[in-house]
């Protein structure tokens, strides 16, 4: 007869040998092989799947992989033991099928072979998410060639002292203060437009009173200042030269009436003024200048 001692030793042993059953099956179930990323290549019609959770390398047979129910030929498995997973190169059918399809993938793991599924999406495109941060700025190219040369914009506004007709020429001074004798003076005015020129000469007093036809002081015999009144004028032809010659008055005492202090030439066209105003021989010329607008 068995001693109760040995009989009490030997059922704690057959419950200690059920619960490590139970316990090493507990952790199969909860074990199952994961199917954790898939990538298509549609250039080459491949499925490139990852899996976690195989078992011992030596107990895996073949994977087999079906895409919507239909199998999918598998070129390439490769297995990593020591992390128990696994990649799988499985070939897409030709034309690669539109839509979500439910893909299973079954690589040993449990009894009855059961296949652990994963939802891929073919040929869809998803809706575009959000805009990512900028980035941070990168090095400056390098310069590029220069661009062809651009049309010629238009024409801009006249400056300041270009403008349009009338063409005012201003030659100041036009007196030798305290002059006892009447000294010659030329004037000069070239029409450097190809169009007639309209052209007034006006020889002004220090009050800009106009002089023209009034007799200058001190001239022998009695002469008068040249040049037009009113608004009349007298042509110039294209590249032509009008000359203007008169004697300056006598100014001695100095302040006395009718003494000629500006001479101003007016043009509808483009002229050019220059003077020549003698003193005791020698010519001595005095500059004429464009009034600024």
């Amino acid at each position: 007869m068995m001693h109760p001692l040995a009989i009490r030793k030997g059922f704690v042993v057959l419950v200690g040998l059920f619960l490590l059953v139970v316990s090493r099956n507990a952790k199969a179930e909860d074990d199952h092989l994961r199917v954790t990323k898939v990538q298509t290549d549609f250039v080459a019609k491949t499925l490139t799947i990852t899996v976690s959770d195989l078992d011992e390398t030596q107990h895996l047979p073949s994977p087999k992989v079906r895409l919507a129910g239909t199998p999918l030929g598998v070129a390439n498995s490769v297995v990593n033991s020591s992390a128990h997973t696994g990649v799988i190169t499985a070939n897409l059918p030709s034309p690669i099928p539109t839509g979500s399809f439910l893909l299973q993938v079954a690589w040993g793991k449990d009894e009855d072979d059961r296949e652990h599924t994963f939802s891929l999406a073919l040929g869809l495109v998803g809706p575009q998410g959000p805009q990512g941060p900028a980035g941070s700025q990168g090095p400056q190219g390098a310069t590029g060639p220069q661009g062809p040369q651009g049309p010629v914009g238009p024409q801009g506004p006249a400056g300041s002292s270009s403008g349009g007709a009338p063409f005012v020429w201003v030659c100041t001074p036009a007196v030798f203060p305290m002059s006892g004798s009447n000294p010659r003076a030329d004037l000069y005015v070239f029409n450097g437009s190809s169009t007639t020129a309209n052209v007034a000469v006006h020889v002004l007093d220090e009050h800009g009173t106009n002089l023209a036809g009034v007799t200058i002081p001190g001239s022998t015999p009695p002469t008068t200042y040249p040049g037009q009144t009113g608004s009349s004028t007298v042509s110039v032809l294209s590249l032509n030269t009008l000359v203007v010659t008169w004697v300056f008055p006598q100014d001695s005492p100095e302040g006395g009436s009718n003494i000629s202090h500006t001479v101003t030439v007016t043009s509808d066209q483009p002229v050019v003024v220059g003077s020549d105003f003698q003193w005791s021989g020698p010519y001595k010329p005095l500059p004429c200048s464009l009034l600024p607008k």
